[in-house]
């Protein structure tokens, strides 16, 4: 199953860009860990713009076999991400420290440093709004977990890909993975353009509270800059 029709009825009057990042670098690999970014390669980013599923990664148009057969994910090179990106409004999960700076650095790296964009971390929007709700330290949800607890598409479906973390990803890519990879990471993509939904129409998001294990809707930072034309 693909995309809600309001959703993508959303993204289309908003044009706001629902992404997902990848890097095929192992942080357990790295002295650094996590904490100097320009170690890590950028390995594929799946957007959904206009539509339809673009898939940028470092083979291209090659990816074609990989992609999904229903011909609406299009292949393309990662140099073409400041010629679709640049300027737009994203919303993303874990953008603000991995995947927009992941982003820049690689672009920088192709001689091309001018890229800018706005976007809104559903990883760092929902830590803050349970800090403010619990009046104490914030959280760390997983998407999918955020996913399923706000019934976005495909995530009861998708029990397959419950386990496949991120490093298994990795492993997995590396090992020749790609299509289950770019399954995952069009899930995921899928998954933030619902909860930027809802967040947009309800300035909630429904959470785990950990003092009572019950679901709880909190209030939460409403998307700057998205308007219904």
């Amino acid at each position: 199953m693909g995309m809600k029709k309001k959703t993508k009825q959303f993204l289309e009057k908003t044009k706001i860009i629902p992404v997902a990042v990848f890097s095929s670098t192992d942080p357990a690999d790295l002295d650094t860990g996590y904490a100097d970014i320009t170690k890590f390669d950028l390995t594929a980013v799946v957007a959904y713009i206009n539509g339809r599923f673009h898939v940028f990664s470092e083979v291209g148009e090659m990816d074609s076999m990989y992609v999904m057969e229903d011909n609406k994910t299009r292949p393309l090179p990662l140099e073409s991400l400041r010629d679709h990106l640049h300027g737009e409004q994203l919303v993303g999960y874990d953008l603000e420290k991995f995947g927009v700076p992941l982003i820049i650095n690689y672009l920088s790296n192709e001689g091309d440093g001018d890229f800018k964009v706005s976007f809104y971390d559903l990883l760092q929007e929902t830590y803050h709004a349970y800090e403010e709700h619990t009046n104490g330290p914030g959280k760390r949800f997983g998407l999918f977990n955020l996913a399923y607890w706000n019934a976005c598409q495909n995530s009861v479906s998708a029990a397959d890909l419950v386990g496949f973390t991120k490093l298994k990803m990795i492993k997995s890519w590396h090992f020749g993975g790609r299509r289950k990879g770019i399954r995952y990471l069009r899930n995921h993509t899928i998954w933030c353009a619902e909860l930027a939904h809802r967040v947009f129409k309800h300035e909630t998001i429904t959470v785990r509270d950990h003092r009572t294990s019950k679901k709880v809707k909190i209030p939460i930072k409403p998307l700057e800059g998205a308007r219904l034309e």
